[in-house]
């Protein structure tokens, strides 16, 4: 909900296999919603910031303006160390895991738009 009032360009940037993210993006409809999908097969891995940083070059935005959505601890390294804001999700690692995420949330949905631009200004937010 949040990235229809924020966000101007999104990209997917995934390490996933590419029959993966395109089942998931056809199946759910929603590929044209995305400026980029940016698949790491060809990239350094995570916590490696490259995709990040491919998909921020592809979409035409600085890394510090982009805000990553991650559930792993390599993503999340991958996000800082590129730069960006990073939203933790903890559908496949524990909160303590998280930690160096800007947010960690146990559900996306649990955050709602000005709550997350307003914690994303402030320190290290835990909901």
């Amino acid at each position: 909900m949040f990235t229809s009032y924020f966000c101007q360009r999104q990209a997917i940037a995934s390490s996933a296999p590419s029959a993966n993210i395109d089942l998931l993006v056809d199946e759910l409809g929603i590929r044209n919603r995305f400026d980029a999908i940016v698949l790491g097969k060809e990239l350094p891995g995570k916590p490696d910031p490259a995709v990040f940083l491919e998909a921020a070059r592809r979409i035409g935005i600085l890394p510090e303006k982009c805000i990553v959505i991650e559930d792993s601890v390599a993503g999340v390294e991958a996000a800082k160390r590129g730069g960006m804001k990073c939203i933790a999700v903890t559908t496949t690692t524990p909160t303590i895991g998280l930690s160096s995420a800007d947010i960690v949330v146990d559900r996306l949905d649990s955050l709602y738009p000005e709550e997350f631009k307003q914690q994303l200004s402030s320190t290290k937010p835990r909901r």
